[in-house]
């Protein structure tokens, strides 16, 4: 017998609004002048004092992209001098090794993720060398619920490159497939096989890798109705973990 999902329309209604963008934390909308560098050791060194240390949750931005999506409304560098990339490395690791200093070592780090830009630009030893960075500086968890992800680029990344990042310690992936039209993908500049793409949801699980979230995303060019269900019925059959679907216009 088939299963429908039965989504609450209340709820959708309730939060289809526009937002601040999910990677900025605080959100961008909160910031203000009356919080300064002062501030923020303070309120560091408070967390720090609680009798039951919190568990930590870090997000490293890597901005950048060999090509433009043109979607897209991150904060990105579209660039093929990997010299640049190497030069924001350095600055990173000292990124890191500054904010260690104000965490105590007795707070775990549980939730990890490398976001973009497409973190994948950065080849498996650069990559390999910025994990060894955060775990000198912070106390990275090996449990199993540890919440470890990376965003993938599916267009440059196989099976042998995502044991590599299982091997760093990487738990869960987001894959960007946006849609599987052709024509779509070529007007918005990101041409995929959606087939190989959808593959990686398998190889990941056989690596070990135990959440696997697909991005779309609605209102593009030449999309309809029917083509964008479409997209969505052949990456349902796929059995993704998540879903993270976005309005075109908020991007």
């Amino acid at each position: 017998m088939e299963q429908r999902v039965k989504f609450n329309t209340e709820l959708i209604k309730r939060y289809d609004i526009a937002g601040p963008r999910y990677t900025s934390y605080p959100t961008a909308v909160q910031f203000m002048e009356g919080f300064d560098a002062e501030a923020y050791r303070r309120n560091t060194a408070d967390s720090n004092s609680e009798l039951i240390p919190k568990p930590l949750s870090l997000y490293v931005h890597l901005p950048f992209c060999r090509s433009l999506c043109y979607y897209c409304g991150c904060m990105k560098k579209v660039t093929r001098h990997e010299h640049q990339a190497t030069h924001y490395l350095g600055l990173l690791d000292r990124e890191i090794e500054l904010q260690g200093k104000l965490f105590d070592h007795d707070r775990e780090v549980i939730q990890l993720h490398f976001g973009g830009g497409t973190p994948t630009f950065h080849n498996d030893e650069e990559l390999k060398a910025l994990v060894k960075q955060l775990g000198r500086h912070f106390s990275l968890s090996k449990r199993d619920s540890r919440e470890f992800s990376i965003e993938v680029d599916p267009r440059t990344v196989g099976i042998e490159r995502l044991a590599e990042l299982a091997a760093m310690g990487f738990n869960r992936i987001s894959l960007g497939v946006q849609d599987i039209d052709p024509a779509v993908q070529k007007a918005v500049n990101r041409v995929q096989d959606p087939e190989a793409t959808l593959e990686m949801i398998d190889g990941s699980r056989n690596l070990g890798f135990n959440s696997v979230s697909i991005d779309l995303i609605y209102g593009l060019p030449l999309q309809t109705v029917e083509s964008f269900g479409k997209t969505i019925d052949t990456v349902v059959e796929a059995k993704p973990d998540r879903l993270a679907v976005y309005n075109s216009s908020r991007n």
